[in-house]
């Protein structure tokens, strides 16, 4: 009796290795793709030496076929499909169009918001736009000005407080808009 090749040992357990493909995620049919991938892969690097994958001359190595199967299916997962169809492709490209119209959106009143912001500092005294700068740019606690600069906490809050005020009052407009687009993107995400 002629010795059964590898692909006809390994297509003996064909529903085994579907099922082994399904325990992992994937649907039917992509079960089907990575046990069809799982055999032209097994063929093409072991078919000459197939004892390597063989526990004896007729049981094939189940952990070995579950490895390249778990590996095929994570190598699937994680990189983009090159077939993938073109009427999904195409949805795709729409609903990102519509993500990055919204993060365009989003971008543009943020810096429309901290332009303003800017040039509203930018008509201070010195004194008040250090501060500004030191607090909320480089992110030092009204505390640690305190301690560095000797100048009494007091001081400083009422200064900060003072041109938070003075920012509000004149970027309320831009940070409306700033809200808007933000609250946008927040629910198309959501969605």
């Amino acid at each position: 009796m002629e010795e059964q090749r590898l692909i006809d040992k390994l297509a003996d357990k064909h529903e085994d290795w579907i099922r082994m493909a399904k325990s992992f995620g994937a649907d039917s049919e992509q079960s089907n793709e990575l046990v069809q991938s799982m055999y032209i892969r097994l063929v093409k690097y072991v078919d000459a030496d197939s004892e390597r994958i063989m526990y004896t001359k007729d049981e094939v190595n189940t952990y070995y076929v579950y490895v390249t199967l778990r590996n095929l299916y994570l190598s699937n997962t994680h990189s983009y499909k090159s077939d993938a169809d073109l009427e999904d492709s195409s949805a795709f490209g729409s609903k990102y169009s519509m993500y990055r119209d919204l993060d365009l959106e989003y971008e543009e009143a943020h810096k429309a918001l901290f332009d303003k912001i800017d040039a509203v500092v930018n008509e201070w005294y010195w004194y008040d736009k250090k501060l500004w700068g030191i607090h909320f740019y480089d992110k030092v606690s009204m505390r640690g000005i305190a301690s560095d600069t000797k100048i009494s906490l007091s001081s400083i809050f009422n200064t900060l407080k003072n041109g938070k005020e003075k920012v509000r009052n004149q970027v309320g407009k831009e940070y409306k808009s700033y809200c808007k687009a933000k609250n946008k993107k927040i629910n198309n995400n959501e969605a």
